[in-house]
């Protein structure tokens, strides 16, 4: 008969092994930019694309704003620090969303390989 102490660690052991097998099969070694560039492989990477424009074109103008604030008269101050924060708020919006889009194919990514792989155990 097999005591507690055996069966906890075969249990460990085998937790181990398939903890294991599958950093091995999700490690792609891609690195950030790898994992940015996921957000262009799917259906939408169109709308990725122009996410990226948008957030470029924003960084361009919350540069722009912010130049103009620091050597702004002080009746037109207060304008361009309100544009200056809307543009940063833009710029912030777009850029989260590249991110949740990018994260939402990479975990449905590693979803499909762990169905593979639980598949093919199968």
């Amino acid at each position: 008969m097999t005591s507690n102490k055996d069966v906890d660690q075969q249990i460990e052991k085998d937790l181990a092994e398939q903890a294991r097998e599958l950093d091995k099969l999700m490690d792609t070694g891609e690195g950030l930019t790898g994992y940015l560039k996921q957000g262009f492989k799917y259906d939408i990477g169109w709308v990725v694309k122009v996410a990226y424009g948008l957030g470029a074109i924003f960084s361009v103008l919350l540069v722009i704003c912010g130049y103009r604030f620091f050597t702004a008269t002080a009746d037109t101050e207060l304008f361009w620090g309100v544009l200056f924060i809307l543009t940063f708020n833009a710029q912030v919006a777009t850029k989260l969303w590249i991110y949740m889009q990018t994260n939402r194919n990479h975990t449905a990514r590693e979803i499909r390989l762990l169905e593979l792989r639980l598949k093919s155990r199968a």
